[in-house]
């Protein structure tokens, strides 16, 4: 075994896990570790460079969703951008139509 993720494998595939519980769990925790450190410091400096950046010009809420945004910049990547604004400018239409549609009834009752 090469690795803590061989000795973490070895003992779950040779149903171990109740024998060796601290040892598993201490390999799970070196596996997870390095991943959340990362992780954790990698939103913070992001937010940072936002903050510096943008902090006159715009509220706590938009650069909560701004930060969020470019910290999940993998998923950000997916998604369709023409499609949401499409959707939202077609609701928003949908919106005005209807409240036209009231007023004219209003309108034609009166």
């Amino acid at each position: 075994m090469k690795s803590i993720k061989d000795i973490a494998n070895y003992i779950l595939e040779n149903d171990m896990a109740s024998l060796f519980k601290d040892i598993l769990t201490a390999c799970i925790i070196f596996i997870s570790l390095p991943v959340t450190v990362a992780s954790a410091e990698r939103s913070f400096s992001k937010l940072k460079i936002i903050k510096n950046y943008l902090r006159n010009s715009m509220g706590q809420e938009r650069l909560s969703n701004i930060s969020i945004l470019n910290i999940e910049r993998s998923r950000t990547k997916e998604l369709n951008v023409n499609k949401i604004i499409d959707d939202f400018a077609n609701k928003k239409a949908r919106k005005k139509n209807f409240f036209f549609t009231i007023i004219e009834q209003m309108a034609s009752l009166g």
